[in-house]
């Protein structure tokens, strides 16, 4: 078996890995990525694309630490996706360069809507019912519209993986990649496998462990903690069916109740993924409960929507993040450093410049001058961007007025 040397090996390609990937060979280090399905597959894909500023984490009013990480994101995230920074995002689609902040008429949702005034670095602009879409013009509340983008994460994907595509393998989805640990202190190393079988055995000054949910068995297999990780679950719902294209958040207390995007099927039809409290309440039901409870949920809080003849389906997935005492979402990101390997969890999206940021102080302490040489994987399959949940759903629910008032 052929041995290679390089600086960094990262497995996993999600939008940390791949973002990192960019990173380190703009730096001028040598680093492979490795990936055992398509990329983004799990959370980057199911993600919504919201690129805020710490809406969710300032509601009660506070200026939370978690606001206080993602609130300079935005900015960050916009001189890229313009690109007048570094990584050159300007081949990622935005899907909408604002959204709507909306609440209820209830006392705890003006509080809501307050804190989130409080917490976020963009300014809410008031907008005035007659100025609204449609779909908010009836509404009781306040609305604003603030100026933070929705990205389309498959294409976020597919930009950072084209600039770097030599330096991405797709590995057997079983076995692909295999971890060994040196009894004499070398460190963390990896056999990498194709899916038709041929294998090279790679030798890093840093492993890098960006694989999400994967996280925990990659490090369970070189006797590491895997309870160092913890995940929260979502259940998703999507729409599609005569949707306007939207995006927004309603406000309710120190929640949002519902969080709406938007995006195209491959057939080029609207269809929302909606998200927020939902979500979360979401994971005790099935499948059909969800959907009945998110038609509630939406003509509640959309006076102006019609949902006859909408289709409705429901997806699940698993937040991996760094473990917390209570359970709840940390505050920020998380690196675990154990020799020279890395497990890395962004926490949320909008962060993974700031995690890419410190994990490059961290490889930059120790580095060989080794290039690696892409001559054993010439011909190695590249992976593909995992499809998005929608293009991928199968089975979707017509509610009738029976079923749907059940709710």
């Amino acid at each position: 078996m052929e041995t290679i040397q390089t600086n960094v090996l990262i497995i996993g390609g999600g939008a940390t890995g791949l973002w990192l990937l960019d990173r380190l060979r703009r730096d001028g280090r040598s680093a492979l990525l490795v990936e055992s399905n398509s990329l983004g597959t799990g959370q980057t894909i199911a993600a919504q694309g919201i690129l805020h500023s710490g809406l969710k984490y300032s509601l009660q009013g506070l200026l939370t630490a978690s606001a206080r990480q993602a609130r300079e994101m935005p900015n960050l995230w916009r001189k890229c996706l313009d690109g007048e920074s570094q990584p050159n995002l300007a081949h990622t689609e935005i899907r909408s360069q604002s959204f709507y902040l909306w609440g209820t008429n209830s006392a705890s949702s003006k509080l809501g809507m307050l804190g989130a005034r409080l917490g976020l670095q963009v300014t809410p602009k008031a907008v005035s019912p007659h100025n609204a879409p449609d779909l908010l013009r009836a509404c009781p509340g306040a609305i604003f519209r603030v100026g933070e983008q929705v990205i389309s994460c498959g294409s976020f994907l597919a930009n950072l993986a084209e600039a770097n595509q030599q330096h991405i393998l797709h590995v057997a989805q079983d076995g692909g990649t295999r971890l060994t640990s040196g009894g004499d202190g070398s460190g963390v190393s990896a056999v990498v496998t194709s899916a038709d079988g041929r294998q090279v055995n790679v030798v890093a000054d840093w492993v890098v462990l960006s694989a999400g949910q994967g996280n925990a068995a990659l490090r369970q297999s070189v006797g590491l903690d895997p309870k160092k990780q913890q995940t929260r679950p979502l259940h998703m719902v999507m729409v599609r069916g005569g949707l306007p294209e939207f995006y927004g958040h309603c406000v309710d207390g120190a929640t949002t109740r519902v969080s709406i995007t938007s995006a195209s099927t491959e057939q080029g039809e609207v269809v929302w993924q909606v998200g927020g409290q939902l979500a979360e309440e979401g994971v005790s039901l099935s499948r059909d409960q969800l959907i009945a409870k998110a038609r509630y949920e939406l003509s509640a809080t959309l006076p102006g929507i019609d949902l006859e003849g909408a289709e409705w389906s429901t997806y699940r997935v698993d937040r991996a993040e760094g473990v917390t005492v209570t359970g709840g979402r940390p505050e920020s990101f998380r690196v675990e450093r154990e020799g020279n390997l890395l497990t890395a969890w962004p926490t949320k999206l909008v962060l993974v410049p700031q995690l890419v940021d410190h994990l490059s102080d961290l490889i930059a302490k120790r580095v060989s001058s080794v290039t690696t040489n892409p001559e054993p994987f010439a011909d190695w399959p590249r992976p593909s961007v995992a499809k998005a949940p929608w293009d991928r759903e199968t089975e979707w629910t017509t509610l009738t007025h029976s079923t749907s008032a059940a709710a």
